[in-house]
């Protein structure tokens, strides 16, 4: 696997979320059996997820990356904040809310999928994909019990020479994305293993390419 990316994140705190972008929450109310509800929901993107593989090195190609929500839960973050009156001075490791992915991205423009797709490869891994190469495994729902977003999952297969940039996200964005590589013999072992928390597609695609292309694995 390539190094990882050590970085820190400074002067956190919680507080409410004022003006979302990417997150709007509403509630549905309705009569279930007699049963009043008001069923508290989140409207997000639909997004892309891909499942990278190199043959020519036989390893996936994956990335991991800093997501607030996982920190949030973990023990590191008890500490921070709620709410101050004045801005906190701190400091946290992002480890704790670091996560093994697929390459992905939301659909926030009216670009096919498909055509996301290949931009997410391109900008977080750096290699050059075309809509050909992709093949759709799968249309999962993410956030059952929230949001019900769509996520279109997609399998593609690269070389070396495909590899035309370093990749890592957009920096004028303000994207920190490491490029990680998994063996192929090791996939199912990382499927399984806790100490490196993944979301469900990843592993679900994983699973899919061990029950689709096992002769790559001989």
């Amino acid at each position: 696997m390539r190094s990882r990316i050590m970085s820190v994140i400074k002067n956190a705190w919680l507080g409410p979320l004022d003006n979302p972008k990417y997150l709007k929450p509403y509630a549905l109310k309705f009569n279930l059996n007699g049963h009043e509800k008001k069923w508290e929901l989140a409207k997000t993107f639909d997004s892309v997820a891909v499942l990278i593989y190199n043959t020519e090195r036989k390893v996936f190609v994956m990335v991991r990356q800093f997501r607030p929500a996982v920190f949030c839960k973990s023990e590191a973050a008890k500490t921070v904040p709620w709410n101050p009156d004045t801005p906190p001075v701190n400091e946290y490791s992002t480890e704790p809310g670091k996560t093994w992915e697929l390459c992905a991205g939301i659909i926030d423009r009216d670009d096919k999928p498909e055509e996301i797709a290949i931009a997410e490869v391109h900008e977080e891994t750096g290699y050059k994909v075309s809509i050909t190469d992709l093949v759709k495994i799968t249309k999962l729902v993410n956030g059952v019990g929230t949001s019900g977003a769509m996520q279109h999952v997609y399998y593609t297969e690269v070389v070396d020479s495909q590899h035309v940039s370093e990749g890592g996200g957009l920096a004028e964005e303000g994207e920190v994305v490491e490029v990680v590589e998994i063996p192929r013999n090791d996939i199912e072992t990382f499927c399984y293993d806790e100490t490196k928390p993944k979301p469900p597609g990843c592993m679900m695609a994983c699973l899919w390419w061990l029950n689709n292309h096992s002769h790559l694995n001989k």
